[in-house]
């Protein structure tokens, strides 16, 4: 049977995370999303060499399409991330789940705390949206507030 693009999506995803896994320790702090064979990389690394080899593996995993490059370089000591950019990656990242039905869920950030907010109609999507924000680098805290419009489903809870 043929994977759906949300499949797709998740197996690349997953190799691309697992590939960087691999690599030499310094990309510990950069997270991968996957929407349409687009990839986004966030999170930090320590030097500008660190960041273009990232991108560069993302880039030679079969079926990437391309690579948005949301990586900071940041010298270890240095300050995280404001709130308001904390905010603006969480907002991205959310827009290019496919599992996250687009403009249903916002982001806010305010004392390295998320709040989701909005309304879904399953609770499987709730739970993506949380997935797709979790690990998040500079985030301390999660607030699931995202309603769930319809009723709950034996297979909502599953798809997480």
């Amino acid at each position: 049977m043929a994977q759906t693009p949300h499949e797709m999506d998740r197996d690349l995803q997953a190799g691309v995370a697992e590939l960087l896994e691999r690599m030499a320790g310094h990309t510990a702090h950069v997270g991968v999303a996957v929407r349409g064979g687009m990839v986004m990389l966030f999170g930090e690394v320590g030097s500008t060499a660190e960041r273009l080899q990232t991108r560069q593996a993302a880039m030679g995993v079969l079926g990437v399409r391309g690579v948005a490059d949301e990586i900071v370089v940041r010298e270890p000591g240095t300050p995280g991330a404001s709130d308001a950019d904390l905010t603006k990656l969480a907002n991205r990242l959310l827009a290019m789940d496919a599992a996250v039905p687009t403009g249903t869920v916002r982001a806010g950030v305010r004392g390295c705390v998320l709040t989701l907010s909005g309304a879904v109609a399953v609770t499987g999507q709730r739970d993506a949206a949380a997935r797709v924000v979790r690990n998040l680098p500079g985030i301390v805290g999660l607030c699931n507030d995202i309603r769930v419009a319809g009723p709950a489903t034996d297979g909502d809870s599953l798809s997480s």
